[in-house]
């Protein structure tokens, strides 16, 4: 079997799911899935497999696959996990970026910027995200990049609804900023402290949003899941849509 329509069934069913487009806690149906996607069922399969190895979705006996659903404490562990990660890619950043690494972020966080201004909102979420890539890829770190990756991959879920949903999208510019200023400088410890503090606050407002019953983002995410059930609902194909 050709291991790219492994891996384009991978990446379009992960971006699905980080994208919220199957939600968490909706079921899984390979043949609904290979249809959506235009290929046999063989390697929807085995892209499943792979995504429950990221435990972006869950294999249930004599039932099939379903996209894995968060508590909260689950959800505030990432997000340590997260700080963890980032902080310690900040200070080696600082330490260890190219020259090829600052003219990407000088480059996103001027067109963020112009974002702002136009008020593209997909667009400055989407380089909001970036920009934490870029830190863990400039870090040097191989290791620390992989699993900072995958970590991002599972917060993606919970961050894209939690800032289109609020208004406060465009509150992150600034802080980015002023980490990428201390970065610029070499300034490690500083560096640190500025991205636990964007990332600790970050936390403290999803946190906050979903121990609420009455916020869209607590709704949104299935606090609580309604007796585990959740339509399934394949979305369409767009064809190079897919980025990560």
């Amino acid at each position: 079997m050709p291991k790219s329509l492994v891996d384009n069934a991978y990446r379009q069913i992960k971006d699905w799911i980080i994208r919220y487009h199957l939600k968490p806690g909706v079921r899984l149906h390979v043949k609904n899935l290979s249809q959506a996607l235009g290929i046999s069922q063989t390697p929807v399969r085995e892209a499943l497999s792979m995504l429950e190895k990221e435990n972006l979705i869950d294999r249930e006996p004599q039932k099939g696959f379903r996209v894995r659903s968060l508590s909260v404490q689950e959800i505030e562990d990432l997000y340590d996990l997260r700080v963890a990660l980032e902080v310690l890619s900040a200070r080696q950043a600082a330490e260890r970026i190219t020259l090829h690494g600052r003219k990407r972020l000088t480059s996103l966080l001027s067109k963020v910027g112009r974002f702002i201004q136009s008020g593209n909102k997909p667009g400055i979420l989407e380089l909001e995200q970036d920009f934490h890539t870029i830190i863990l890829e400039a870090s040097g770190n191989r290791p620390l990049a992989e699993m900072g990756r995958a970590i991002l991959d599972r917060i993606w879920i919970i961050q894209n609804i939690n800032l289109l949903t609020t208004d406060h999208l465009s509150d992150a510019h600034p802080q980015h900023v002023k980490v990428f200023e201390a970065i610029q400088k070499g300034d490690s410890q500083k560096a640190g402290l500025l991205m636990a503090s964007h990332l600790k606050s970050a936390k403290e407002f999803v946190i906050s949003r979903l121990k609420r019953s009455d916020d869209i983002l607590s709704n949104l995410m299935g606090f609580p899941l309604q007796n585990g059930e959740h339509p399934e609902r394949i979305p369409r194909v767009q064809r190079g849509s897919s980025k990560r």
